[in-house]
Formats: structure tokens, C-alpha cells, sequence
């Protein structure tokens, strides 16, 4: 494996540029139609959004409220933090420049995670198919600044080994930079009770402080982030699908939206409920709590989990599931007489969920629309499941005290 992984690599790296390059540069779009993802011609559209904004701002304009250089009309949903580097002079005639220098520090952010920990040969052959994925493809055909919060986040996980508060530091900048990367601090649990609490409040306080100080920014981001069906995840993705024309075009009245909505807050709480009640009490806690790849997979999961309900996100922030898969693929090796198929059923939906728009081509819309909504449920209560059993034994002893006392009441009344 010392040849095979760094050659993996390699090609991995060469592949995605290769067919990214070739498309934004040349003009050839012989290789990306594979993936099958919707291509937004001539490339880059998140880069160029960002040259949008910038002459936006040189006319005398806030772009988060009035972005007239953008044609479609979209205010720009960043951050202001973002806004610095209009300082720099750029415009959309650099979209290519700004796309380039994104998708190379997304591959410097996959080398270190790739290269951050000793990765056994099948858990790099499945980051491989991960990383290959119609998700990461469009992430890259976009250059989305996804793509840079995810070399950010592997920067703070490889430091935090050796400098906590350094790793924190990056993290809480991740969060700065866009909000999600907040959900992500339970990597912290990996920390011994004394020092979690002072970690996590330390540097959630840190972050509901800048929250408070730029909320009308906050808000504004909210509220003009698109809300689409088609390649995205949330919870309120499936009822959009069945009311938007491209897909099952229902017509489905005012009324009927707010029970469907309803409907998804319900499924939540009682997937949420579920999982934390057999999670706490699974009899493979001890095995899964002493995973080497904890701190990724806490980050990768709570992301993801975090912005399963919080927002209706577009399919390349699942590029974090990535940060899951090496603790995954290690639980499901475990030797032992018995088995549990979590890790297994959460591994093949996040799979297929990233591959969704290339299943797509088979399937056709419709029928992987459901596909891929199922598995983003389904990964959604398997990530929340494996997180809660996974959790250390003294945040399990607080998790099980709302159910011992429960049981101990229904033993009082019955007696």
C-alpha cells in the first residue's frame, strides 16, 4: 500500500483536473458530461458570481442587498468577511483565475486528509469512488467556496493532533467564513470531559458573538440562498420535488405546503428521538466509541446533519461526507460474533447520494429524485445513530438519564 496510495492520489488528482480544465479552458466537454451533472457553461459559476459582486462594490453598491453586475439578478449569498478580497482588484474577468486557485486548494485540502492518517486499502479505494462522485464534480465545475472551507477544515483537523487551540482557531475561521462549519465542533468530544467544555463553549460563544454582531448580514445570506429541489439535500427537499414542475409538478396549495412541512419537522424529531434511544443504549457502543477516525467523522457528520436541517443545501456540500467515510469503512471491519448493519446501509445511501446525478442518467429524474432523497434520509438517521452510540461513556451516562428516569416512572405507575 506505500505505492498504491500516493499513486491513487496522483491520478485522482490528475483525472478531476484534467476533465475540469479541459472543459472551462478548451471548451471540451467530452469528459464532464460522464458525470452527467448540470453544467452551467462556460464554467465556474461561483467564481464568476464572486466577480459579479466585486464589480458591484467598485460601482458603490452592498451586494448582499443590490448586486446589479450579476445579470440574473441574485444577491450575493457570502459572507461579508468575503468582501476583502475585492480589495484586491478583481472582477469577472478573473472568474478563471479565482475557479483555478479554488479547485487547487480544494486538491491541497483532500492531500491532507488523504495523507493526514494511514488509510487501509479499501477505505482508500472508497474515498476514491467518493471523491470521483457527480457531488465533488459539481462542486468543481462551480469552483464553490465549498471547495475551500473543505481544505480550511482538513487544515484544522491535521493541526488540532498537535495544537488544540491552533485547531479550534481554524475551525472557529471556517465558521466566519460560512456558518455550517459550527456544526462540526463535536469533533471536540474526541477532548476528556475537563476540556471539552471549556473548548466547545469557548469557541461556540466566540462564534454566536460574531453571529449577533453581523445578524442582519446573516439574514439577508439566509434569504437569498436559492431554495431548489433539483441537486440539493435538506429535509424539505422531497415536497419541494413534488411541487416544482421539473419534477412531479403536484400544484400543491399553501395549505398542503405547510402540512408537508409539518410532516418533515415531525419525521425529524422522531428520527432524532430514535436515534439518540438506541444509540445510547447499543450494545456496540464500546467498540464504535474507540474509532481512530472519530474526530473526522464527528465533523463530516455534524456538517451534514447541521445543514439537513437548518437549510436547503445544493448537492456539493456533501463533499464533508467524505471527512465520515475512513471511520465508517473502519466500524465496518470490525471483528466480532456480532454485526450491525448501520454502518453498512449509511455507507452505500451516502454513495449513492453522491453519485445520484450520474445514476440519473439511467434511472431518469423522477425516480432518482426519490432515490436520492430516501438515501439522504436514510444517511441522516444513520449518521445521527452512529454519532450517539459513538458518543465518550461520560456524555452516554448524561444521553441515558432522560430515559432511566423515564423507565423508573412507568415502574412506579404500573406498580
Amino acid at each position: 500500500m506505500s505505492k498504491t496510495r500516493p499513486l491513487l492520489f496522483i491520478v485522482t488528482i490528475l483525472l478531476l483536473a484534467a476533465t475540469v480544465f479541459s472543459y472551462v479552458f478548451f471548451d471540451n466537454n467530452f469528459l464532464i458530461r460522464k458525470w452527467h451533472i448540470p453544467l452551467s457553461p462556460p464554467g465556474f459559476l461561483d467564481a464568476r458570481q464572486m466577480g459579479w459582486a466585486a464589480e458591484s462594490y467598485a460601482m458603490g453598491y452592498d451586494p448582499l442587498v443590490e448586486n446589479p453586475a450579476n445579470w440574473r439578478g441574485h444577491q450575493l449569498n457570502y459572507p461579508r468577511i468575503w468582501q476583502l478580497i475585492f480589495s484586491l482588484g478583481i472582477d469577472s474577468s478573473h472568474t478563471n483565475l479565482i475557479g483555478t486557485i479554488s479547485v487547487i486548494i480544494f486538491f491541497i485540502g483532500y492531500g491532507l486528509f488523504w495523507f493526514s492518517k494511514k488509510f487501509d486499502t479499501l477505505t482508500c479505494f472508497i474515498l476514491t469512488i467518493a471523491v470521483f462522485s457527480s457531488a465533488v464534480m459539481l462542486a468543481l465545475e462551480r469552483a464553490n467556496i465549498e471547495l475551500i472551507l473543505f481544505c480550511v477544515i482538513s487544515l484544522a483537523l491535521l493541526v488540532n493532533y498537535s495544537s488544540r487551540v491552533l485547531g479550534l482557531s481554524i475551525f472557529i475561521f471556517a465558521s466566519v467564513l460560512k456558518m455550517y462549519p459550527i456544526f462540526g465542533f463535536f469533533y471536540l468530544l474526541n477532548e476528556s470531559k475537563k476540556k471539552f467544555f471549556p473548548f466547545f463553549l469557548t469557541g461556540t460563544g466566540i462564534f454566536v458573538a460574531y453571529m449577533l454582531f453581523t445578524l442582519v448580514d446573516t439574514m439577508r445570506v439566509y434569504s437569498t440562498t436559492p431554495q431548489l429541489p433539483g441537486s440539493s439535500m435538506g429535509m424539505n427537499v422531497w415536497w419541494l420535488g413534488l411541487n416544482n414542475r421539473r419534477f412531479f409538478d403536484l400544484h400543491i396549495s399553501a395549505d398542503g405546503i405547510l402540512y408537508l412541512k409539518a410532516i418533515s419537522y415531525i419525521t425529524v424529531i422522531l428520527i432524532v428521538a430514535g436515534a439518540l434511544y438506541w444509540g445510547v443504549r447499543s450494545s456496540y457502543a464500546d467498540r464504535l466509541r474507540k474509532g481512530e477516525f472519530l474526530e473526522a467523522f464527528r465533523t463530516g457528520a455534524g456538517i451534514y446533519l447541521g445543514c439537513f436541517i437548518m437549510i436547503i443545501n445544493a448537492d456539493y456540500r456533501l463533499i464533508f461526507l467524505i471527512l465520515t467515510i475512513p471511520q465508517i469503512v473502519s466500524w465496518l471491519q470490525m471483528k466480532g460474533k456480532r454485526f450491525s448493519p448501520v454502518p453498512l446501509i449509511t455507507l452505500s445511501a451516502i454513495i449513492i447520494s453522491l453519485w445520484s446525478s450520474f445514476i440519473m442518467r439511467f434511472l431518469g429524474r423522477n425516480p432518482t429524485f426519490i432515490l436520492e432523497e430516501s438515501c439522504n434520509w436514510i444517511i441522516f438517521a444513520g449518521l445521527l445513530y452512529l454519532f450517539f452510540a459513538s458518543v465518550p461513556e461520560w456524555l452516554n451516562d448524561y444521553l441515558r438519564q432522560p430515559f432511566s428516569r423515564i423507565k423508573s416512572l412507568r415502574k412506579l405507575l404500573t406498580q
